[in-house]
């Protein structure tokens, strides 16, 4: 199951689904949506959206195998919901992947209330969030700002609770190189939550999924596939 970043689709997910190996399902997971589903979101605190998204993914929760993966604002969410199913005793993931995410209790920085709409734009085209085609159409951008908006209010509503164990789901935690959001330091306090923790640094930004040459869904789906190794 994949989560993708703030503002994002499940869309990002398409070419992983159509590279994905024999024995490999690609699963992107939509989030709830509101009224004008098109446009901003249902939940905006995570005490509300992860038991939706966990009532709404109830089949694929109790599978007997998977992976969570999660980009950026998809990682916390994958970190939670993984965190939601061991402490309840349900059936964990065989694995937890993260990328461009921070550990979770390390608390978000609320860009969008620094910015109006023209200069979250500009802020989102120079991490590389907004190719530069668009920059000449902002109307377009409008429903997506919105969706930022909405998905960073979720993640900054989140306030770290210490677990009472490090979780025993291994996380594999996937870093960009040079990605000006996320940290080297930021990312190996993933080590502070499980019993086992990977950390690999990947050449690239903090858009690891939109910008992957397949280092990174190679490495998701070898974990999917058992720990194998895809060439």
């Amino acid at each position: 199951m994949c989560l993708h970043h703030a503002g994002g689709s499940p869309i990002v997910f398409g070419p992983w689904a159509q590279q994905a190996p024999e024995g490999v399902e690609v699963l992107p997971v939509v989030l709830p949506g509101g009224r004008n589903a098109g446009r901003r979101r249902r939940y905006r605190r995570t005490e509300h959206l992860i038991p939706a998204l966990v009532a709404e993914l109830e089949e694929q929760l109790s599978d007997d195998d998977y992976v969570l993966f999660g980009h950026s604002m998809g990682g916390l969410l994958a970190y939670l919901l993984t965190r939601h199913v061991e402490e309840r005793g349900g059936r964990r993931p065989r694995a937890l992947a993260v990328a461009a995410c921070g550990a979770p209790q390390v608390p978000w920085h609320d860009v969008t209330a620094e910015h109006d709409d023209e200069a979250l734009i500009q802020w989102l085209h120079g991490i590389g969030g907004i190719p530069s085609w668009l920059l000449d159409h902002p109307d377009w951008l409008v429903p997506f700002l919105g969706r930022v908006r909405d998905d960073v209010a979720v993640c900054r509503s989140y306030h770290h609770v210490p677990q009472k164990r490090r979780l025993a789901v291994p996380i594999h935690v996937y870093g960009g190189a040079e990605d000006p959001l996320v940290s080297a330091h930021i990312l190996d306090r993933w080590t502070e939550i499980g019993e086992q923790v990977e950390i690999i640094s990947l050449p690239g930004g903090h858009f690891l999924v939109s910008e992957d040459s397949g280092r990174l869904s190679k490495a998701v789906f070898g974990l999917a596939l058992g720990g194998r190794q895809l060439a």
